[in-house]
């Protein structure tokens, strides 16, 4: 239905029931600025009495049920759950057809849900823009989020009904949504630009090529194929060599923070078959997940994407020596017997015990076992971050040796392993890792 000559269009989810009005406007709006509407009904109270592209009735149905079922089964849970899952269906296949380029959702929290949901079962890249009540206060972020890139704008007053406060918010959405989704249109229709490297991608057998197919890609060096960079600050110096390195030899690195929804995010990416290669620079979310820190992993997924898929990864135990916990003055008695570091008036780097660090290395090496292309580990034994290093707070070769005996002794022998008299953060460490990781891709 839709071609890259047409306007761009969007998709506009909002319960009908109780938003038409304000849905309405933002339709009107955004069209005003240029774009197509495509509206999407999740309400489950009543008939709203507005035609939308897609009614309530084609969202239950995709989700396994019909509209009369749910309304008489009086469970709300149940109405939400069907809907959500009804609306993600929908979604993801509309987009897939290229009928729509960008989503934009409005509501309190049930809306939100609604909204949200959506757009994490969309690509990342695709512009998502949610207008919600609960984007601000006490309300937590992160099962909204997730690992998608979903903008949150607060609504400030209810939406409940178009006034003077909520039309500049509704109006400032509308442009913003618009703006992402008509550059991302221009970028498509000029995709001339973009042969080149779908042709490089297609040559090297990777689905980094349907990715910039979809103008999901808008690298400002296209020609360069992306690599998976996990890091954290505290190895900032050697990750940041490492993607200066490896764009010396063609390659753009995507670096993933590992404060335990990077790490996620990551593995997501993988599994979408967007890397050529993977180095895993930093493993801190394994560690701050035994010791059951503030970067604790969201989903327990981390370090097992490249294997399963027999992506190429080069991996080291970067951070993996501490757990971040809370302020300082908050943190018990035994905690503060440990070696730490005040990273900030919020976040304290506290040292993993002996028996943390052996079953973060039991659980690396666990996961490293089971991977189905080639892998290689490296070992800095001068240090696995920059506060483990000698002179300064975390340093304890002692107890780094618990964590690199356990590793080695139950690492499969068919994985290759090297320990390098270096610190993490050195240039001549970078290089090695770096050289391995392209040797692996290339092989």
């Amino acid at each position: 239905m839709s071609t890259v000559n047409s306007r761009p269009a969007i998709l506009l989810i909002a319960t009908f029931d109780t938003k038409a009005d304000e849905a309405l406007y933002l339709q009107r709006k955004m069209e005003s600025l240029g774009c197509r509407v495509l509206s999407m009904d999740t309400g489950i109270l009543e008939e709203s009495g507005t035609v939308t592209d897609i009614d309530r009735r084609q969202v239950a149905e995709a989700g396994g049920s019909s509209i009369q079922e749910l309304v008489a089964s009086g469970d709300k849970g149940k109405c939400i759950g069907a809907m959500r899952k009804g609306a993600c269906a929908l979604s993801r296949k509309l987009y897939d057809a290229g009928e729509f380029q960008g989503v934009i959702s409005i509501g309190g929290a049930q809306g939100t849900d609604l909204g949200t949901a959506t757009m994490r079962a969309l690509p990342f890249g695709v512009p998502k823009f949610m207008v919600s009540t609960v984007a601000s206060g006490r309300a937590t972020f992160g099962p909204f989020v997730g690992t998608k890139d979903i903008i949150m704008m607060h609504s400030v007053a209810d939406i409940q009904g178009v006034n003077f406060m909520t039309r500049r918010v509704f109006d400032n959405a509308a442009a913003a949504v618009c703006g992402m989704v008509r550059q991302a249109h221009h970028e498509r229709v000029g995709s001339v630009r973009l042969e080149p490297v779908l042709r490089q991608a297609q040559d090297d057998r990777t689905p980094f090529a349907l990715s910039l197919s979809k103008g999901i890609d808008a690298a400002p060096s296209p020609l360069k194929l992306p690599v998976a960079l996990s890091m954290l600050g505290t190895v900032t110096q050697g990750a940041m060599r490492a993607k200066r390195v490896l764009a010396e030899k063609g390659y753009d690195a995507i670096a993933f923070h590992q404060n335990g929804t990077g790490g996620v995010a990551m593995e997501e990416m993988i599994r979408e078959g967007i890397f050529k290669g993977v180095l895993d620079l930093n493993l801190h979310e394994l560690g701050d997940s035994v010791a059951k820190g503030l970067h604790a992993s969201i989903r327990d997924c981390r370090l097992t994407s490249a294997g399963a898929l027999g992506v190429p990864q080069v991996v080291v135990p970067g951070s993996i020596n501490y757990a971040v916990m809370g302020p300082v003055e908050t943190l018990s008695p035994e905690i503060l017997k440990r070696k730490y570091v005040v990273h900030n008036s919020q976040l304290t780097l506290v040292r993993l015990s002996r028996e943390e660090l052996q079953r973060t290395a039991v659980i690396t090496a666990d996961r490293l076992n089971m991977a189905k292309g080639p892998t290689h580990v490296f070992i800095p034994l001068q240090g696995f971050s920059y506060p483990d290093h000698q002179g300064r707070e975390h340093w304890d070769p002692e107890e780094n040796g618990f964590f690199i005996h356990t590793l080695k002794s139950h690492l499969s022998s068919s994985i290759p392993y090297d320990e390098i008299d270096l610190h993490i953060n050195d240039d001549t460490f970078i290089d090695t890792v770096v050289d391995a990781l392209v040797r692996l891709m290339n092989s």
